[in-house]
């Protein structure tokens, strides 16, 4: 485990970490944060979107321990942003993306690499459908739900073309095309999706870090303390239940409680920075919950 620690998981968090210190140097100040953010937003996500879902493996999917591990997290989002809406009043669109903290883990770029380094590339192949799932569903659906609330006008129609302008639900949707239509794709744009989609995560996380920098990190509170509780405990429990009472064969058993013990993902940081809304809790919540979140990987890799 001290070699998957030294590779891939310091130097994952090293570009955070730079991002905090170049700050304090004066190199960088919150309106890169800005900038970087919609490079990752317009182009570097949906980006990594498309290469996640154009190279699926569907045939090879146990949508049993799918249907289990999405149980787990609606139940955990929904519970998380009743709770900050009933006990800490936080405003509507804040709740739900630290709803969405709390379930969207770091899968591709932090659990992934942990998982084919102890699975090997086919063991850890399951983690494609959970990132289909959270991406269609719980992200896209959270971009939504923040569009209609933005909007004044919440009619079919205008729903219709706010789906419309969503970058991922349009890269969604050229994914899942290109399964019908790849050998006449040229193969440059898979090489486009996968180089551009490569940088999504180092420039949120650096971003991330500018953000942190910019503000005390000390003080953490409760609201937050509730989203990293909800990460690191209450989803692979829930996960953990489920794996016993539904039949998910091993490996796929395996899996999904890793990527129940991942950290906080740093997307719901993206959206609420590139929308204004306030981001202190949720990068506090990403950067404590990673660190937390070692305990978990460390026992269920051992």
């Amino acid at each position: 485990m001290l070699s998957t620690l030294a590779d891939p998981i310091l130097p994952i968090f090293a570009i955070l970490v730079l991002g905090f210190i170049t700050f304090r140097w004066g190199a960088f100040d919150v309106s890169a944060a800005q900038v970087l953010n919609k490079f990752v937003f317009y182009l570097a996500t949906p980006a990594l979107v498309f290469n996640v879902i154009s190279n699926a493996p569907f045939e090879s999917l146990d949508y049993t321990a799918i249907a289990v591990y999405f149980m787990a997290e609606l139940i955990a989002y929904l519970g998380t942003f009743i709770l900050l809406r009933k006990l800490f009043n936080i405003e509507q669109k804040e709740a739900l993306l630290l709803a969405l903290t709390t379930v969207f883990v770091n899968h591709i770029f932090f659990v992934l690499p942990i998982a084919e380094r102890v699975y090997g590339i086919e063991g850890a192949s399951p983690i494609a459908g959970i990132v289909i799932i959270d991406i269609l569903v719980l992200f896209c659906g959270t971009v939504l739900a923040i569009d209609l609330i933005n909007s004044s006008q919440k009619s079919v129609v205008n729903t219709l073309k706010l789906l419309s302008k969503n970058p991922f639900l349009i890269a969604s949707f050229l994914g899942a095309l290109s399964w019908s239509i790849k050998d006449w794709l040229p193969s440059g744009i898979f090489t486009y999706a996968k180089f551009v989609g490569a940088a999504a995560a180092p420039a949120a996380l650096f971003s991330l870090g500018i953000i942190l920098a910019s503000n005390p990190i000390n003080k953490i509170g409760k609201a937050t303390w509730l989203v990293i509780g909800v990460n690191i405990v209450v989803v692979p429990v829930l996960v953990f239940v489920f794996t016993q009472a539904v039949d998910v064969t091993p490996q796929w058993s395996k899996i999904i409680l890793l990527m129940a013990a991942g950290p906080c993902g740093a997307m719901p940081f993206v959206i609420a920075l590139q929308y204004g809304i306030p981001t202190q809790k949720i990068a506090k919540a990403i950067l404590v919950s990673t660190l937390l979140s070692l305990i978990g990987i460390t026992f269920l890799t051992y």
